[in-house]
Formats: structure tokens, C-alpha cells, sequence
């Protein structure tokens, strides 16, 4: 077959039907569902600004998709990642501006309405030419109406049996972890009483390969104690340095025994210093408390810029005011690998279980799975749940 002339309209075109005009669909489709990819990631990490833009730097896009998965995935997914990498970069910028992007603080910003990319920028200078291109959606005639931030609180709508759909959402388990663990749970409650139905304070950690829990690395976070450390000397035992916090035992700040560091702290959605010397008699005197969100208390103890692997959670119903802040700022999104946490379904209102059952779902639209569940036989209104961030950690989900 004769080439085409220069004018030929198929000219610098593959031959219909051979296995280049193949080739290049398939290399076509698998670099766009790689521009799709990045663009999610960017909005699952990323923070959102006043005008609905999501920034995320270059440097931490660069350590999730190569650092991250070289340490904890095999290391076949690393050329692949690479590669999404490097064909992006060239297609959002020329190449004479595309390698200075990995070594400085450029933001890659979307649009959270159409998850459009707007433009790159660098924090230190200006806004870089928008690139010539978009990544949309198409849009039907009858499309439906933009789906809400993730880090907005969405009420979902009343039904007539709210405790019936919030049992089933805690029930319904979402990720699947093949080596679940019982931690901690002491045999006998306060003062010796009997625990007929078996152990008390014990919590359900998965250690499953893809969780990547290393001896000498992992850190948890230990909220709400109760004179119980059994949770926290059994994480110990497994490696892990444990930083735990509750205020009502009325306790100063120490060092409570080899890798367990004790706080006189409430997590709260609010940063507040309380009383330095509240009154010993009454401890559960929340006035007095010295109070922290979770940013706060990851900044203070500088592991703001890397990740918890455990965070525990028993803290009295105060654990709903603290997930909605902590959802709506990103903290747990961002830092958090695995969340133990015991829902105290205090308030049976219909208006109350919908916003249980909200807080719950805004969860799952954040990325968190439940592994394991279950009612806590000594108290009927307490549910132990335990999630994985799957953001972070890369277990089958459901």
C-alpha cells in the first residue's frame, strides 16, 4: 500500500483496522481512566477552598501515588505509577515547565462542582497558564444535581423506622479483613465486679498484610481510658508506641508505663486550655477539661505530617461532635489508617438516629469501611465499630 501524501487527510493516521489503530484506542483509554483516576485522588486528599477549588501540592500527590505504594504495594504497581505520573505531567503542562513541578510547592487545583482542572500554581509565585484542556463529565439534558463535598455534613433524608436503617448501616460490613484481632478487655469491671458475658474493654484491630502495621513504626492514638489500659499495654506489646488521653481520671501528664504516654486531654471539636488544677473531687467536670481537636493534638505531639495507625475512640457521646469536625476538616481522611470508635446511641428521637445515621454515612462517603461490628453487651446503646480508612490501606472491599 502506497503512504499517504502530506495532504492526504489520513496522513499521520494508523491504517484502518491494523493493530496500531489498536493499539493506540487501548493507549488512549488507559490514559484517560489514569486521568480520571488522578483527578479522585486529588479530591479525596486534597483541601477545599472558599471558591469550591481543591489544591493538593505536588509533593504530597508525589509521595501517595510513588512513595506510598513502592513501601506497601509490590513493586509492579511502581512502573505503572510512575508512568500515570509522567504522561499527566506532560499532558497538564509542556515539557519545558513540566520538571520543576516535582522538586517545588505547585498546587493542582479542581474544580469541586465538575471536578474540572482549572490550573496549576505555585504557592511561592503566580497562577500558571491554565492548560487547553478539561476533564468533564457529558452532560445529559436531565443530569442530576452535583454531588455534595465530602467534607460537607449532608442530613439524609427521614424515613419512617430511623433505628432500623442505623442498625443496618452498623451492621453491614464494608471491607474485608482476613486477620481480625481482639486487643485488650479486662475480665472484671471497676471494683471487681463480675463480667459474666465475658471481657470489657477489648477492641478489634486488623492486621492483615495490606494494613502494614511494623513493630517500632505504628503510633495509636488512645482516646477515652477508664482506668483501662489493657487496650493500650497489648498494642505495646505488638510494637507499637501508644499516646493515650482522658481527662476525667484526674491524672497529670506521665509517662504510665514503657511506650504508653498518658495525657490529661479531651478530644473535642474545639481547642480550649480549662483549668490547670481541676478540682480532684470531680473529675468528670468537663469546664475544667484541657480540650484539643485532633489537628491540634497531631501538631503538638509532631505527627502532623504523617499517618495514625490506630485511633481509638470511647469517649461518652462526645464521640458525634468530634467525627463531624474531624470529617469536615479532613483530619482522619487524611491521617487516620484505622478507627475504633464505640457509638453511644443515646438519644432515640427520629431527628436524633437520622443525624447518627448521617454521621455515619458521611463516614463511608470519606472512604472509611467497616471491617467489624458489634453491639456491646453491657451497655444495649453502645455500638464498637471498627473501620478501615481505605484511602490509605488497601483491603477488598464489599
Amino acid at each position: 500500500m502506497a503512504a499517504p501524501l502530506r495532504n492526504d487527510k489520513e496522513y499521520g493516521r494508523p491504517v484502518a483496522g491494523s493493530k496500531t489503530e489498536t493499539r493506540g484506542r487501548f493507549a488512549g483509554a488507559h490514559i484517560s481512566q489514569e486521568v480520571k483516576q488522578l483527578c479522585k485522588i486529588i479530591a479525596q486528599m486534597g483541601e477545599e477552598q472558599p471558591d469550591r477549588t481543591i489544591t493538593v501540592t505536588f509533593r504530597r500527590l508525589f509521595e501517595r501515588m510513588f512513595l506510598d505504594r513502592y513501601c506497601r504495594r509490590r513493586c509492579w504497581i511502581v512502573g505503572g505509577t510512575v508512568v500515570s505520573i509522567a504522561v499527566i505531567t506532560m499532558i497538564l503542562i509542556p515539557p519545558p515547565r513540566a520538571t520543576p513541578l516535582f522538586f517545588t510547592e505547585n498546587v493542582i487545583q479542581v474544580r469541586r462542582e465538575t471536578d474540572e482542572v482549572t490550573g496549576l500554581k505555585n504557592t511561592e509565585t503566580e497562577l500558571i497558564q491554565r492548560p487547553s484542556f478539561t476533564l468533564k463529565e457529558p452532560q445529559l439534558l436531565n443530569s442530576p444535581p452535583p454531588t455534595p463535598s465530602i467534607f460537607t455534613y449532608v442530613e439524609e433524608p427521614p424515613i419512617e423506622h430511623e433505628m432500623k436503617r442505623l442498625m443496618t448501616a452498623l451492621s453491614t460490613q464494608g471491607a474485608v479483613c482476613s486477620d481480625v484481632r481482639r486487643i485488650g478487655g479486662l475480665p472484671q469491671g471497676p471494683h471487681g465486679a463480675p463480667r459474666p458475658l465475658g471481657p470489657d474493654g477489648m477492641w478489634y484491630v486488623c492486621f492483615d498484610e495490606e494494613v502494614h502495621i511494623e513493630p517500632g513504626w505504628c503510633i495509636v492514638y488512645s482516646f477515652g481510658i477508664g482506668d483501662d489500659f489493657s487496650f493500650d499495654e497489648k498494642m505495646v506489646e505488638h510494637g507499637c508506641r501508644v499516646f493515650a488521653f482522658d481527662p476525667s481520671m484526674g491524672k497529670e501528664d506521665q509517662n504510665h508505663s514503657a511506650g504508653v504516654m498518658f495525657y490529661n486531654l479531651a478530644l473535642s471539636n474545639e481547642n480550649r486550655e480549662g483549668q490547670k488544677n481541676p478540682p480532684p473531687n470531680n473529675p468528670f467536670d468537663k469546664i475544667g477539661w484541657k480540650k484539643r481537636t485532633l489537628a491540634a493534638i497531631l501538631q503538638e505531639l509532631g505527627h502532623h505530617k504523617g499517618e495514625i495507625d490506630i485511633l481509638k475512640m470511647d469517649i461518652e457521646s462526645d464521640e458525634w461532635k468530634c467525627l463531624r469536625h474531624m470529617l469536615s476538616q479532613g483530619t482522619l481522611l487524611r491521617h487516620v489508617r484505622q478507627l475504633d470508635v464505640e457509638y453511644h446511641v443515646i438519644k432515640g428521637t427520629p431527628e436524633a438516629l437520622r443525624q447518627y445515621y448521617s454521621i455515619a454515612k458521611w463516614l463511608e462517603r470519606q472512604g472509611f469501611r467497616i471491617f467489624h461490628s458489634r453491639r456491646n453487651p453491657y451497655c444495649q446503646e453502645c455500638w464498637e465499630m471498627s473501620y478501615i480508612n481505605s484511602n490509605l490501606v488497601n483491603l477488598t472491599l464489599n
